[in-house]
């Protein structure tokens, strides 16, 4: 009788222990009355549980459906079981009324340590205004395997962990599972992992699993897990990993400024779960991660040429392939023009520099003055040279990104000429100068009145134009040089032309019928600018330069006609007659 007495007393003592136990602290607590709904619209589980220690331990729920239904409270109800099979009455720890997201994770904090005789139950609950919904009951124990803590590392997936301790327990019974949460829903994921056991049994080997939708900094727990009835999954939790993200060799290595660089990489950052340790480095920068990196907005980022890696907090890696910035090839670069004149314009022709620079904003110069190129055509550019003295320079261009110079250096000569092939000249002869003409150039001949003639240098030291005195209006030319603003640079020496006109020299047959075919030569005849025959103004047909042909025209009557031609302000006659018959 005294020995019933005693053990229930003994029975008592254990029965408010426990219960003192599981008082939480700044969180509701209430003995509660198990009233199950008639409704299942409300779908609840239990899920595992993690960071078990002597002190706390983190419990998880999730709900699966919900329609129509306003919550009013959700939590855990937590019970326990002593050595003897016992079970303590249930209490309830309410955690929240309203729910963010499908799983809910507490860590659950007694007033007094975990007892190492006591195996601690639990379930998630949800209640409603139209019912009480539990899912099924899980249980935890403090004691049974024995390591000295919960191993907690950084790793990437596929890293091996080993965890040291005692694990003599295991037995075919356990099964080992990695938790973590769904990146896109948040909700609560399991996956059975595979496991290596020393022989001895004092340390277990794991590998993190790769897996879809794990990001940097994510947590994934690693437990034990048994079947125990009644009491539910028993759960022992023995690692704790934060998933290390890493970038993988950039494949695109050469970009311009403008473009945008996409990160490639396993296990990268989430955005809605942005962590400060992962950066992306460029340079002697440190960039916090972004999924695409569009350089022109990199502050202080300079130079064409950079080391790239990251650093995900644990490791930092740099790639050997370094990340360039184009430049369009310069031994493409080619000009026609072996020296320029100051103030004009200098040709370069250069595939794909037009493209390259789309969007960029260099500061160009040649021989330390700014210039501006301008395009004219895909492959062409030109600039006006500045007021340079003679010297051989070159074109630059810089940013903050580039400072190149092309290889090609560029002549400056002034501008002089020095002679011409003749000075005696008739309408349409071809007059070549000599002197500091650049192949490529533009060149204007002046007369009176504002009369500009250009001329095309087709060789270095020479140009050559057509003269025409009406062209000019006077037979004292000055020669020089448009720049690309519109204005000229003359030399003060001016050709001094001879203007000998045309000549009327012969015309054959001497008479004939109307329509007769008459043939005229004479020097530069072509160039005549009116053909008379008598009085009456023909259009001729030119045979050559020197010779033109047209038919007699029909006229009231016979008779002799003299032929004229009219050019450079003067009239050339035949000196005998054409008879009409």
């Amino acid at each position: 009788m005294l020995r019933n007495i005693k053990q229930s007393k003994i029975l008592f003592f254990l029965m408010v222990s426990s219960l003192t136990l599981l008082t939480v602290a700044c969180k509701k607590v209430q003995e509660i009355e198990y009233v199950q709904s008639a409704e299942e619209k409300i779908v609840v589980r239990t899920g595992h549980m993690d960071a078990l220690s002597k002190k706390s331990v983190t419990l998880f729920g999730q709900i699966d459906s919900i329609a129509d239904q306003k919550i009013l409270s959700y939590g855990f109800v937590v019970k326990t079981i002593d050595q003897y099979a016992i079970e303590r009455k249930e209490q309830e720890i309410e955690v929240g009324k309203n729910i963010a997201g499908p799983t809910i994770k507490f860590t659950y904090q007694p007033n007094e340590p975990f007892d190492l005789d006591l195996k601690y139950t639990y379930c998630f609950y949800v209640r409603t205004e139209k019912g009480y919904y539990k899912g099924e009951f899980n249980s935890f124990q403090i004691g049974g395997f024995a390591i000295d803590q919960v191993k907690k590392v950084k790793a990437k997936p596929g890293d091996e962990i080993l965890v040291n301790g005692d694990f003599k327990l295991i037995d075919k019974n356990y099964k080992f599972f990695s938790y973590f949460a769904n990146a896109k829903s948040d909700a609560s994921e399991s996956m059975e992992t595979s496991y290596t056991l020393s022989p001895d049994k004092k340390s277990i080997r794991f590998t993190v699993p790769k897996t879809n939708g794990l990001y940097h900094g994510q947590e994934i727990s690693f437990s034990f897990k048994r079947r125990e009835y009644p009491y539910g999954d028993f759960y022992y939790n023995i690692a704790q990993v934060n998933i290390l993200g890493q970038l993988l060799p950039p494949v695109k290595t050469s970009f311009t400024p403008m473009e945008v660089m996409e990160i490639m990489g396993l296990n990268l950052p989430d955005y809605r779960n942005p962590k400060d340790d992962f950066k992306i480095i460029l340079g002697d920068l440190q960039i916090p991660f972004t999924s695409e990196l569009q350089f022109s907005q990199i502050e202080n980022l300079k130079g064409s040429r950079f080391k790239f890696g990251y650093t995900n907090g644990v490791e930092t890696v740099i790639f050997k392939e370094e990340i360039i910035f184009y430049v369009p090839d310069l031994t493409k670069v080619s000009t026609e023009q072996s020296f320029v004149h100051p103030g004009a314009k200098c040709m370069i022709q250069w595939p794909g520099f037009w493209d390259f620079q789309s969007g960029m904003y260099f500061d160009y110069t040649f021989g330390n003055l700014p210039v501006e190129p301008r395009q004219t055509g895909n492959e062409f550019f030109y600039f006006e040279v500045g007021d340079l003295k003679e010297g051989i320079y070159s074109f630059q261009f810089k940013d903050r990104f580039y400072d190149i110079s092309l290889p090609q250096k560029i002549k400056v000569k002034s501008f002089d000429w020095v002679s011409s092939d003749k000075t005696n000249v008739y309408e349409g002869d071809r007059i070549t100068l000599y002197g500091n003409f650049s192949k490529g150039n533009m060149y204007s001949l002046l007369g009176n009145n504002n009369i500009y003639w250009d001329a095309i240098c087709e060789k270095d030291g020479e140009a050559t134009f057509t003269w025409f005195l009406s062209n000019f209006g006077s037979n004292k030319i000055s020669i020089g040089y448009q720049n690309s603003a519109g204005s000229y640079t003359f030399s003060s020496k001016k050709l001094e032309i001879n203007p000998m006109g045309i000549s009327l020299d012969s015309f054959a047959p001497s008479s004939g019928l109307p329509g007769s075919l008459i043939r005229i030569k004479g020097k530069s005849i072509k160039y005549a600018q009116k053909i008379r025959f008598g009085d009456f103004e023909i259009v001729p047909i030119p045979v050559s330069a020197d010779e033109i042909m047209f038919t007699a025209p029909m006229m009231s009557g016979k008779g002799k006609f003299r032929i004229s031609a009219e050019a450079a302000n003067k009239i050339y006659q035949s000196d005998g007659y054409f008879e009409l018959l």
